[in-house]
């Protein structure tokens, strides 16, 4: 392994632009549970059940038991950023990345202090009115404190939403995302099997006119086989610490 870090650091070294894709993988590491993994909701509850609730049709129609499915369900453990979230913070501040294109709607590449950050499914701790005309927008706190299964706004009155991409919308940014992911020389994936579309699409895309294209992921992915190098480990921090640790010592 240690061969393919001090690679991936040469390749990295070198790129004009450097972008990561992060998934569910990175967040484990920090104590977030992996919705799709073993031991997640969609193994235990069933990935239909999952998918006709947190839908944005049943929210719509159904928002009390939308609701007390997501309170039960989606309320993240309060974790700080992995050493993986603060090593890539470090290596955006240093100029060796450009930017993070996340499906994770956890918010801790903000909050380990990556600057350019695109949430593709959006944040789980905002929330925001869905009257027309208002748009109030809310933290966490203000729906966890809420007296009712279901918040609504203080302004208006209307049912407040998590600002994440429920099954059925579109997903945010997607021009933004796609373009960061194709303006590219090198993309490093970290943490995502790459099943997951759109964004996976972007980086396949990405793969017909590159070869740059780096994987840091606990078991297979669906483009392996086009990936320059691919480090399987369930230690991303670790291995972006000794990516950092190369890359100083080739100043």
């Amino acid at each position: 392994m240690q061969d393919l870090i001090r690679r991936a650091a040469e390749v990295m070294k070198n790129s004009r632009k450097t972008v990561v894709v992060t998934g569910a993988g990175i967040s484990t590491e920090a104590g977030i549970p992996d919705f799709r993994g073993e031991n997640g909701i969609y193994r235990q509850l069933g990935e239909d059940r999952v998918m006709r609730i947190i839908n944005i049709d049943f929210f719509r129609h159904n928002p009390e038991e939308f609701y007390s499915f997501y309170r039960q369900y989606f309320n993240f453990p309060a974790v700080e950023p992995s050493k993986a979230h603060y090593m890539l913070a470090r290596l955006e501040k240093e100029g060796y990345v450009a930017g993070v294109v996340t499906q994770n709607i956890d918010n801790l590449h903000q909050k380990a202090g990556s600057k350019n950050v695109i949430p593709i499914h959006g944040n789980a701790e905002q929330f925001v009115c869905q009257g027309r005309s208002c748009r109030t927008r809310y933290d966490a706190s203000y729906v966890e404190n809420y007296p009712e299964t279901v918040p609504r706004c203080s302004a208006c009155g209307s049912v407040i939403k998590p600002d994440v991409v429920l099954f059925g919308e579109n997903i945010y940014n997607y021009a933004d995302a796609r373009e960061m992911i194709l303006s590219a020389q090198l993309l490093i994936v970290i943490g995502s099997s790459l099943t997951v579309y759109p964004l996976a699409g972007f980086v396949r895309e990405f793969c017909t006119f590159t070869q740059d294209l780096i994987i840091i992921n606990k078991g297979p992915t669906y483009l392996d086989h086009a990936a320059l190098l691919k480090i399987d480990t369930g230690t991303t921090g670790a291995v972006l610490e000794q990516i950092y640790q190369y890359l100083q010592q080739k100043r």
